[in-house]
Order: C-alpha cells, then sequence, then structure tokens
C-alpha cells in the first residue's frame, strides 16, 4: 500500500492532488491551518538566512517526519511513501541529492520514500541573521546530550547548543532543565535555541525513526548560517551502534538515529549539495557510563541533580498507569535499562526516579508485563554476549571504522548492562 502526503506552506497551492495535504505555518493565534504545530515556519525564521540547500533540507526533513508520523505501519512493517515536499530549489533533490534522502530516510525507518520536490515562492521577507559560531550541538534532553554539553562546557568554543521537541512535555521539560542549568555554570554566554515541529492530533506510526534526519538538518542549516563547519552529536557509542539483544532486533528494527553509517551517510548528502559543514559524533568510543564519568569528574556531584531530569525513556506512557507520571523514565525498556547501567560506572547512586520504582500494586505489574520483552532480551544478550555478526546485523559500517574497537565497545556497555537488578 502506497500512502502520498504533501507538505507545503499554509498559503501554497498543492501540486499533487491525490496526496493528503499538511499545511506548515508557525503555530500562533490566528494560524491559519491546524495540520502542522510549532515554532517554526516553513521561512525557517528561527534559524535565519539559511543557504538555500540548508533550508530546503529542513523542509524536505521535516516533511519527511511529519509523513512518518503521519502513515500508519502495517503488519507487514515495511510502508511506501510518496513525498512531496516544497522547496525554494527543487532541482537538486529530483537529483542524485533526492536519491541520497531517499536512502537515508529507507536506512532510518526501514521505509521505501519517493521524494518529489515541487517549486515554492521564495520568502519574501529577510530574516535576521544569527551570531556566528564555531560549533552547534544537540541538546535533546538526554543525559548524553547533557554529558557532552558538560564536557565542553569550559571549552571557550562559541557554541549553539540545539533542541527540537514535538508533543512530549517531558522531553520539553528534560531540555528546558538541562539548558538552564548549563547557563547557570557557563564561563560565557551560552545559546540554547530551541524548535517545536510536530504534526497535530494523534500520530499514526508510535515511533519517530526519521526525527533523527529532522533533528540533524536543523542543526547542519543552523551551522551553515552562523558559519560554523560542525554538528556535534553527544551519544554513548554503545546506543549509536546499538547492537541488536537478540537475532529479531536486527536491521531497521534497531534504531539507527546515530549509528555511524547514518552520520556517513548524512555527510554525503550534505557534500552532494554543498552544504560545508559536517556531522560527528566524539563520544563513539565511549560507553554511557564513560561518558556519565567524563562529565561527572569535570563538574562533580552537582552534575547528579540536573541528571535526574534527563529522559532516556523509549517508551514515556507514564500517565496510562494507575498513580503514574508521564515525565519519569519507565526504568525497565532496553534505553532506560542502558542508563541505569551508567551509573554503576563508579561510586555514585543513580538519583533518577523511575517509574518501575514509584508504581505500586496492579500498576506496577501491568507495567512489568509490558516491558517484559525488554528485560528477557537484556538476559539474554548479557547471558551469549555480543559479536561481530551482531554489532553488523544492524547494518554497514564507514570503511574508515575501527571494528575492533567497536566490538571492545560494546563488550563494555554489556557489561554495564549486567550489572543492573532486573525484576
Amino acid at each position: 500500500m502506497t500512502t502520498a502526503i504533501e507538505v507545503l506552506p499554509h498559503d501554497a497551492q498543492q501540486h499533487e492532488r491525490s496526496a493528503t495535504p499538511l499545511h506548515w505555518a508557525r503555530t500562533s493565534a490566528n494560524s491559519p491551518t491546524p495540520e502542522v504545530a510549532g515554532t517554526l515556519g516553513w521561512d525557517l525564521d528561527l534559524i535565519g538566512p539559511a543557504p538555500v540547500a540548508a533550508a530546503d533540507l529542513v523542509r524536505i526533513a521535516a516533511s519527511a517526519y511529519l509523513a512518518d508520523r503521519r502513515t500508519p505501519r502495517p503488519t507487514t512493517f515495511v510502508r511506501t511513501i510518496e513525498l512531496t515536499a516544497h522547496t525554494v530549489n527543487p532541482e537538486p533533490w529530483n537529483n542524485a541529492p533526492g536519491e541520497f534522502t531517499e536512502e537515508l530516510l529507507q536506512w532510518l525507518t526501514g521505509d521505501v520514500w519517493h521524494l518529489h520536490a515541487v517549486p515554492a515562492t521564495p520568502m519574501d521577507r529577510l530574516l535576521a541573521p544569527l551570531e556566528p559560531a564555531d560549533d552547534v550541538m544537540l541538546l535533546s534532553g538526554g543525559l548524553d546530550s547533557l554529558c557532552g554539553a558538560v564536557d565542553h562546557l569550559q571549552d571557550g568554543t562559541a557554541r549553539i547548543h540545539l533542541s527540537h521537541y514535538d508533543g512530549s512535555t517531558a522531553v520539553r521539560r528534560a531540555q528546558t532543565a538541562a539548558g538552564t542549568w548549563l547557563r547557570s555554570r557557563a564561563s560565557h554566554r551560552l545559546r540554547h535555541h530551541s524548535i517545536k515541529i510536530r504534526q497535530n492530533g494523534t500520530p499514526g506510526e508510535p515511533t519517530s525513526r526519521s526525527r533523527s534526519l529532522l533533528f540533524a538538518a536543523l542543526a547542519a542549516a543552523t551551522a551553515a548560517t552562523v558559519s560554523s563547519p560542525q554538528v556535534t552529536v553527544p551519544e554513548n557509542g554503545f546506543t549509536s551502534i546499538n547492537p541488536p539483544l537478540t537475532t529479531a532486533r536486527g536491521g531497521t528494527l534497531t534504531t539507527r538515529s546515530t549509528h555511524p553509517g547514518t552520520f556517513s551517510r548524512l555527510n554525503a548528502l550534505l557534500a552532494a549539495v554543498d552544504i560545508p559543514v559536517t556531522v560527528a559524533n566524539p563520544y563513539l568510543h565511549c560507553t554511557k557510563g564513560e561518558l556519565l564519568e567524563r562529565a561527572h569528574d569535570r563538574v562533580g556531584d552537582a552534575l547528579l541533580a540536573v541528571a535526574a531530569a534527563t529522559v532516556s525513556c523509549g517508551k514515556l506512557d507514564g500517565a496510562r498507569y494507575v498513580g503514574g507520571n508521564a515525565n519519569f523514565n519507565c526504568g525497565l525498556c532496553v534505553a532506560c535499562l542502558v542508563r541505569r547501567g551508567s551509573f554503576t560506572v563508579g561510586p555514585r547512586q543513580d538519583p533518577t526516579i523511575y517509574l518501575v520504582e514509584h508504581l505500586a500494586g496492579s500498576a506496577r505489574e501491568s507495567l512489568l508485563r509490558r516491558r517484559r520483552r525488554d528485560v528477557l532480551d537484556v538476559q539474554q544478550a548479557v547471558l551469549r554476549g555480543i559479536d561481530e555478526i551482531d554489532i553488523l546485523a544492524v547494518g554497514d559500517l564507514p570503511p574508515e571504522t575501527d571494528f575492533d574497537a567497536v566490538v571492545d565497545l560494546c563488550q563494555r556497555g554489556l557489561q554495564e548492562l549486567s550489572r543492573v537488578p532486573l525484576p
């Protein structure tokens, strides 16, 4: 089954009449359309006067993200999505760079994508330029992004910390807490830009595998605007490689958000459209515990209170349980178990309040049933270990990858997981 979706400015004419239109306008009291909500307009006013190719990449990435979330996934898993995106210069996106984008989206989501770029009227207002910066660093609201920011907090680099949030108040709350705390500790002015974009209503697809492309495109466009040559993505290597804990989790069933293969493809795409920005993860060879240890060495126990406010959970569903809390990490999904394992490195106690520790009675039993698969998969991985075949099952690694170092990293990450007490 093929789904056709067209994402267009709120005042534009639709090109593909058979497609479902999603009109994009910055949310305001007078917003003319309810389909897309957010603080970022189609003209990318919060980013400033980005180069055309960088701005069009954001429009395409946002369109793909909205289409991804809009389209229910069939029992066969794979969807075919015909995506029409309005761009200022459609020519590159209907040629090789467009094919790179389709392949990157397929790599991330496991679906078949057909991209059609159509011309849109260039924006007719001048956007205020942003101050120059030497780095754009993602601040996702997670523990890794906080630790990466702490590790670089006193390096004197002119930096923009960039956040994207959708409908999750927990993520937005975590990003705000991290930004506020970092600002209070910085020796110089800390710039934190936060962007919201999402589709209104209940999403048809609960996962958001395409979000990583949107987040990276927002950062790359911001970097191009402020003449920064780089985007820094702080993510521990174990989660980036994300080795499948069982054979049932291989391929795109395993999230590839920050996988080295993702960044390799993304950097090739940026080069193909002459965007002079490189996206990199400097912590590829660190486990989550080692990254946490590194940040703790910088600021000491002051880190722990704000670390407790970060969100790692891949299944923020606390509100569905009696006595639950939508802001709590569940404590039992794989992402939470990796988080808990990171606090076993060194003498620190984990300050995080987990839903599994907060609930009682039948509500806790319900959570345990829902997460039983995750717990069993972790137990199985700890018993049998992780080998080269598991690592390659996620997908190909760039040719320059030190494969022995990656294997060793995954072994150390699994050791951290093995120290987590499981129910």
